[in-house]
């Protein structure tokens, strides 16, 4: 089965995150997030998280985002697993399954994850979308067991071969 888009675009922004918060390529990132989701999903391939992951850095660039990128993607990540679009919160708990089950519906990669991006970060300029609590981080959230544990895994500089 295939990885819910949601989960998909989290992965691409904290591959962004990640890749600025260090010293490594994007591809040693990616290769962490491909091999990660893989586990549970049909295999994405890694150019569908470099690629949009450098779309989402020039536009980072663009908006002259410097200190605050990081940030910014901890906010888009925040609203992706909490809302499934502007004031429409996801349901976190199913009566059948969980949050984090596959879907029948194959990704498409493309450039969705950028859309999603920027359409935050517009809605963010002008004070329309929540932000998360002080504090909040993917890496402890206990709503996605699966993508918490994966986000929190250390990346080499070995990992990049």
């Amino acid at each position: 089965m295939y990885c819910p888009n949601w989960i998909y675009q989290i992965s691409v922004a904290r591959v962004v995150s990640e890749y600025l918060s260090s010293e490594m390529g994007v591809e040693a990132f990616a290769k962490k997030y491909n091999q990660g989701l893989s586990n549970s999903y049909e295999p994405i391939p890694i150019e569908s998280f470099v690629e949009p992951a450098e779309q989402i850095i020039i536009f980072l660039g663009e908006i002259e985002a410097g200190e605050s990128a990081v940030e910014l993607l901890n906010n888009y990540t925040y609203f992706r697993l909490y809302f499934e679009s502007l004031n429409v919160p996801r349901k976190l708990k199913s009566m059948f399954g969980n949050i984090e089950d596959s879907v029948k519906v194959p990704l498409e990669p493309s450039d969705s994850a950028l859309k999603s991006f920027r359409a935050y970060i517009f809605g963010l300029r002008s004070g329309t979308v929540p932000t998360p609590s002080e504090g909040w981080r993917l890496e402890a959230d206990e709503n996605v067991p699966n993508l918490s544990k994966l986000a929190s895994q250390t990346v080499s500089i070995l990992d990049s071969f």
